[in-house]
């Protein structure tokens, strides 16, 4: 992978790619800190620089890389040209303005917006078995705290005690912050959890994830609780055919913008269109937002080994709403769905 990073940074005309941002790191180190440069020449030469906090760990645990020890910025701009880097690859996205500036000042810059994507987007046969991993221990997690999603608890409540299943089947915490959205709440797709009470006939969304060997899940399912209004469950039932239609539209070598348009349509044809107001769906990797993105503005092509959401829902404003979401490893014909529960 450090090869064809090399080769990019070189047909862009510089002479390392230099990345600050602490999911890149993880991505292209295996290490995790929270203070971390990744150097890597167009010559095939790598560097991580870390302060003291990480040095020692760094050093041990790092491989492909020659650790660094940082020590200001005038240091690491000596050792830049030491090396003979002049001009700097960098993804401006994933840069501080005042970072840059700190760069600038010296060295040519190149800016290549979302420079590590294409590498990210299609996992290799470890980055899958990790993801799968995380989805298990997150339905795992889920079904073993189900009994308690009832009348009384609140929302809160319940997300403490998916959190702390999380770690009991081996997870690493929350992948993001978990939603957990109740009544009219769920009609917000983005619901900050709170401490309202569940109450008989409400809809619950619960969006979730944890984490595992740095690799993230991202699942959602909506529970009828109670006496749901008859729309509700209808409102449901358009959602799993819509994701249904999504999934069976993945498939390497179609655009992201066709699978988005196949669950748009069909959600717009049982006349909800104007209540799916997101995208479809989206890349899953270290961070819980990759490429690619399944949405109508998108130019990207889905390859094989990349793996997606699928996570089509309807919004009504002051009577609820409903999400369901799985993750999907996407194959030369179609697709496998990771996530098995039940919806």
């Amino acid at each position: 992978m450090l090869e064809r990073v090399s080769l990019k940074v070189a047909s862009l005309g510089g002479d390392c790619y230099v990345t600050f941002n602490s999911a890149e790191n993880f991505y292209l180190t295996g290490f995790r800190s929270s203070f971390g440069i990744s150097v890597v020449s167009e010559k095939g030469d790598s560097f991580f620089i870390t302060d003291g906090r990480y040095l020692e760990r760094a050093e041990k645990e790092v491989r492909g890389f020659k650790v660094v020890k940082w020590e200001s910025w005038d240091k690491l701009r000596e050792f830049l040209k030491e090396n003979g880097f002049k001009r700097l690859v960098v993804d401006p996205d994933r840069l501080k303005l005042s970072t840059y500036k700190e760069l600038s000042s010296v060295f040519e810059i190149v800016e290549e917006k979302g420079f590590l994507n294409e590498f990210r987007a299609v996992k290799t046969e470890r980055e899958i078995s990790l993801l799968t991993r995380a989805v298990q221990i997150a339905e795992l997690s889920l079904k073993s705290v189900l009994h308690l999603l009832k009348p009384g608890i609140t929302e809160a409540e319940f997300r403490k005690e998916l959190i702390t299943a999380f770690f009991k089947f081996g997870g690493e915490g929350e992948a993001f912050a978990t939603i957990v959205a109740s009544g009219e709440g769920s009609s917000i797709p983005h619901w900050e959890t709170s401490g309202r009470e569940i109450e008989d006939g409400d809809v619950v969304v619960v969006d979730f994830g944890t984490v595992y060997g740095g690799y993230v899940s991202d699942i959602t399912r909506t529970f009828l609780v109670g006496n749901v209004p008859s729309e509700m469950k209808r409102i449901y039932e358009v959602v799993r055919e819509a994701q249904e239609v999504g999934i069976k539209a993945l498939s390497a070598g179609k655009s992201c913008r066709e699978v988005d348009e196949a669950v748009r349509s069909y959600i717009e044809s049982k006349g909800y269109g104007e209540f799916f107001v997101h995208s479809t769906g989206h890349g899953i990797g270290v961070e819980v937002h990759e490429s690619p993105t399944l949405s109508r503005r998108s130019n990207e092509i889905l390859k094989k080994n990349m793996v997606v959401t699928v996570e089509p829902g309807i919004y009504i404003p002051e009577l609820g709403g409903v999400r369901i979401e799985d993750d999907c490893l996407v194959l030369e014909d179609g697709a496998f769905v990771i996530s098995q529960l039940e919806k």
